[in-house]
């Protein structure tokens, strides 16, 4: 139902159109059949049904345009309604002038379903007539002020506001998104009104600015950066956290926001329907928000999955080919001006176009939190979910599980849903994790042997070499080559001596770094020595002689350089690390001067395997026990966890189990004889 501004808006649409066309044109044609299901407040019911010709007789057209000159001329100004207040109030917002204003209110009213959505979609795509000639007519502005307004530099399509709609068109060709719409609809009110539903603010987050602590010093200067920027309205402020999915970027973002005291607004996730938006409309939505936020203090602005944005590759018909979408410059230009503070983010920088990065102001790479952190996020989501989660389990999940943190919350969410606990947050997190790495990842707790130097057995004291670690703390202590048969304790060491430190332990298997893609191990070992470095972490590399294996022996090119990077990164880490083998013959010789200590572990010592027994089986060793010189205290930790499965508890049968550990060791005969029946 029509309120009386829009009866009157309506008289001068119509209006224009009679007076500005001649009667054997589309337009008025399409006029006379528009007015037959519209009452502007006057009977109109011509019969010239009988004429053959395009457009409207001469002589009707004629009486039409009397009819609408006298209803034009006698039409009182009504107040304006919601919807022309509304309009105002964002006009004057964004600094329209007052031709921009009233295309402005034309395309907003074409595009809600009415009569004027109608009127011109019969002059436009029914009539033919251009955008620019139906928008002249309709609003009564010169030619060239609507080009002028219409123009891609002007504040109509700058701040996207409206945008061209392509052929067939249904309204007038020139659209706003329907989100501007329906933020102007009544109930709207105000300016606030209006901008909180254009912008509703990111919901909080569920982890505090101390979980993000891994992130050093570029933490706390992305924070001092935007302070800045916030309050003395610098433009051009755009911070880049990037990193592997569910490491926590928008968390952070949520975190740094609070942190700010300032509104967080995200754009671009979503079109009009609330699907999946095109580049353009990420974009449009990006300007909206930069123009339409500016005056309103204390806000970021933040735009996910940055990548959608910029070339990439495509698998063509012969290969890789490169694809362009967009306007670099366009990109440049909103990176340099945008006035408000923007975080971006973004899964993988590798397809960015440098040009863009060097206007980023400041880049952060966001990896998995260490342990410490990864439990106080199990912790607190699990409070979140009101899931039941022991604070020793949390730490397990931790320590066992190297994901991101969003897995965390998957898992945890799912068990909430099924009413679950513990098993099933267990049950959702390896599956979650399987599909991440894209193979099993076994949900292992981590051991609970405490390790103690006294019990191992290497060719240097293990005391003595931890206490000046220690005492000379972790720069430039170099490197550490740690060798000797399975379950001596070299990974245990290497752990015992990080946490003796005060350093978070970063381990890698080679099962970790080694890729399928050519140049793909080189760049997972910079990052695992760079990520080591940023966190000031203890990397330990497991299974070092399928990284570090001799050159002289490689096969593929690929095998040289993958040893290259690693000699390169391992002279110059400035923090300790180790590096653990049981095939030390197979490290190319290079690899000597880049550690500053080689440790060869042995199977444990008669004193310490007896020592050992009495730890584990809290007896005393029976006398076969010395017969048994290839037993290592991995050996021992097997057999405590096979004998309280299987109930055996006493000494001789516990040293039938440890018989079985040694002679199926490779390179050990079995005894025969007397030493058999030992």
């Amino acid at each position: 139902m029509k309120n009386k501004y829009e009866q009157e808006y309506l008289i001068e649409l119509a209006t224009r159109i009679a007076l500005n066309f001649r009667a054997r044109s589309a337009a008025a044609q399409e006029l006379s059949n528009w007015l037959e299901n519209h009452d502007l407040g006057f009977d109109w019911d011509p019969d010239f049904d009988s004429f053959k010709q395009k457009g409207v007789p001469a002589d009707i057209w004629s009486q039409l345009r009397g009819l609408m000159t006298e209803l034009d001329r006698t039409k009182y100004v009504p107040k304006p309604d919601p919807l022309a207040r509304n309009i105002d109030v964002l006009a004057a917002h964004v600094a329209l002038n007052s031709d921009e204003r009233k295309i402005f209110e034309l395309a907003v009213r074409a595009t809600r379903n009415g009569p004027v959505r109608s009127l011109c979609t019969g002059l436009v795509d029914d009539a033919r007539l251009p955008v620019e000639d139906a928008i002249t007519s309709l609003t009564g502005l010169p030619s060239a002020s609507v080009r002028s307004a219409l123009s891609y530099s002007g504040r109509l399509l700058s701040s996207g506001l409206v945008q061209f709609e392509k052929h067939p068109f249904h309204g007038l060709g020139l659209a706003p998104l329907n989100l501007i719409v329906e933020a102007l609809e009544p109930p709207s009110r105000s300016l606030d009104d209006i901008l909180s539903k254009l912008f509703a603010p990111v919901s909080s987050t569920t982890v505090a600015w101390e979980d993000f602590e891994h992130l050093g010093a570029g933490r706390d200067f992305a924070f001092r950066l935007l302070r800045g920027a916030l309050d003395r309205c610098e433009k051009g402020v755009n911070i880049l956290l990037h990193g592997a999915p569910g490491t926590g970027k928008t968390e952070f973002c949520k975190a740094l926001a609070k942190r700010l005291g300032a509104g967080l607004h995200a754009v671009g996730e979503a079109d009009d329907e609330g699907d999946e938006p095109s580049r353009f409309e990420r974009l449009q939505q990006l300007r909206l928000g930069q123009r339409l936020l500016t005056d309103q203090g204390n806000s970021l602005i933040l735009f996910d999955e940055m990548e959608d944005l910029f070339p990439g590759l495509d698998n063509g018909l012969f290969g890789l080919s490169l694809r362009r979408s967009g306007s670099k410059v366009h990109i440049n230009r909103l990176l340099e001006n945008n006035p408000i503070p923007t975080l971006w983010t973004a899964n993988n920088i590798s397809d960015c176009d440098p040009a863009f990065l060097r206007r980023i102001s400041f880049t952060l790479e966001l990896r998995t939190p260490p342990v410490s952190v990864r439990s106080r996020i199990w912790e607190k989501l699990a409070k979140h979910h009101q899931v039941a989660l022991p604070k020793e389990l949390c730490l397990e999940l931790a320590q066992s599980m190297e994901d991101a943190p969003a897995l965390a919350d998957s898992a945890l969410r799912a068990a909430r849903i099924t009413r679950g606990g513990a098993d099933d947050v267990k049950l959702a997190a390896s599956a979650i994790s399987r599909a991440v790495r894209g193979g099993h990842t076994p949900l292992v707790a981590p051991s609970s042997v405490r390790f103690e130097p006294e019990l191992a057995n290497a060719d240097h004291d293990l005391a003595l070499i931890t206490e000046r670690f220690v005492a000379c703390g972790p720069a430039n202590t170099g490197g550490l080559c740690l060798s000797g048969p399975p379950g001596t304790g070299k990974s245990a060491f290497a752990r015992y001596l990080a946490d003796r430190m005060q350093m978070p332990v970063l381990e890698r298997r080679a099962s970790d770094l080694l890729d399928r893609y050519v140049g793909g191990s080189e760049r997972n070992i910079a990052n695992a020595f760079a990520e080591a470095r940023d966190t000031s972490a203890f990397l330990v590399f497991d299974e070092a002689d399928s990284l570090l294996g001799a050159r002289d022996g490689a096969r593929h090119r690929w095998e040289i350089s993958q040893v290259n990077e690693m000699l390169t990164w391992m002279e110059n880490h400035p923090l300790p690390f180790a590096c653990t083998t049981n095939l030390i013959e197979h490290l190319d010789p290079a690899t000597t001067r880049r550690f500053s200590l080689k440790i060869s572990f042995l199977p444990l010592s008669a004193q310490q395997r007896e020592a050992c027994f009495r730890r584990f089986f809290k007896a005393e060793p029976p006398s076969g026990l010395w017969a048994l010189d290839q037993l290592t205290p991995g050996d021992f930790a097997v057999v405590a966890k096979r004998s309280k499965l299987l109930g055996i508890f006493h000494p001789e049968a516990v040293l039938v189990e440890l018989r079985r550990e040694q002679t199926a060791k490779p390179n050990i005969r079995n005894p025969i004889g007397f030493r058999a029946a030992s």
